[in-house]
């Protein structure tokens, strides 16, 4: 009589060793008893994980990104306010993506050789547009801090890229500053219009969002004249080239330009220095940006003033 061999339960949980000599496996971890007594690497051991490598994009935002730390913006930002807008990045990539652009394009400055900063710069920038879109379309309690900081950094990215930008882009030759400055300009108001409608209890929280989204018209300084013979041979122009209501608003525009740019000098430290940025492009009117769009030559001459403003407070 044939003795038949007592069948056992089946597991696939076994060690590769196991399975390849086609011997049960005891399952014991680390190291099952037949590797143990065979004195073989039992895959138990072995933990089984995947590594990704750092790429060189990974590598250049961690640079960035620490970049930012030692240099936030604007300059004068407090460390709280600095850390909190890193921190919401993080779990909003958007933000994170705005951030790492407006770094990425003050690393290019500082090197203009270094172009890939500038490649960086625009690729942060894209990514945090189309990121940033559907919360803008339907938005959501949780993602309105984040949104007030991006709009924020995308302003201040739109305001400073052109002046920038590298001629091997192959931009340059059409070039326009003052186009370029009024869809700045444009962009900015039309953030703050929304930032109003739709975010307002956010921005009591922050001094530098106070002054960006509720700007003040400057008190007027006496000696503007002394201090800036620019503004006697603007006004001297307007005076004689343009007539009627074009008139009030160049003169209008040119007088208010200057003051921002006093007070960004006299203010280099203080937060609300910020308005000098902001202040002019927000509340100059309507009808003189319509003029730039038309090419008048005097509101151009006006409107490439306002370019001192923005590299005052990156300094």
């Amino acid at each position: 009589m044939n003795r038949q061999r007592r069948a056992h339960a089946k597991s696939r949980e076994g060690c590769k060793q196991c399975k390849e000599r086609h011997v049960k496996c005891n399952e014991v971890h680390p190291q099952c008893m037949n590797c143990k007594r065979l004195d073989v690497q039992c895959s138990f051991s072995a933990p089984h994980l995947t590594t990704t490598p750092l790429n060189q994009d990974s590598l250049a935002d961690l640079e960035l990104l620490d970049y930012w730390h030692r240099h936030p913006v604007p300059a004068n930002a407090s460390r709280q306010s600095e850390q909190e807008a890193v921190r919401l990045g993080f779990s909003h990539h958007y933000l994170l993506n705005s951030i790492l652009a407006l770094a990425a394009l003050q690393l290019f400055d500082k090197d203009r050789s270094q172009t890939r900063w500038y490649v960086r710069a625009v690729a942060h920038r894209e990514a945090a547009i189309t990121r940033a879109r559907p919360h803008f379309q339907h938005l959501e309690e949780s993602q309105r801090p984040a949104l007030l900081s991006f709009s924020f950094y995308t302003s201040l990215y739109t305001l400073a890229e052109p002046l920038l930008r590298p001629a091997s882009t192959g931009c340059q030759p059409n070039f326009d500053p003052v186009k370029e400055l009024l869809q700045a300009i444009r962009l900015g108001r039309s953030s703050t219009t929304f930032v109003q409608q739709h975010l307002a209890p956010v921005v009591s929280s922050d001094p530098f969002l106070v002054v960006k989204y509720h700007p003040l018209k400057l008190e007027a300084i006496q000696g503007l004249e002394s201090r800036f013979p620019q503004l006697v041979w603007l006004r001297d122009l307007i005076e004689h080239q343009c007539i009627g209501r074009d008139r009030t608003v160049c003169l209008d525009a040119v007088e208010s330009l200057f003051l921002s740019i006093a007070y960004a000098v006299d203010n280099p430290h203080n937060p609300s220095q910020n308005r000098a940025i902001w202040g002019w492009a927000s509340n100059v009117d309507s009808a003189f940006l319509d003029m730039c769009s038309a090419q008048n030559a005097h509101t151009k001459s006006v409107s490439m003033f306002h370019a001192p403003i923005s590299a005052i407070n990156s300094g």
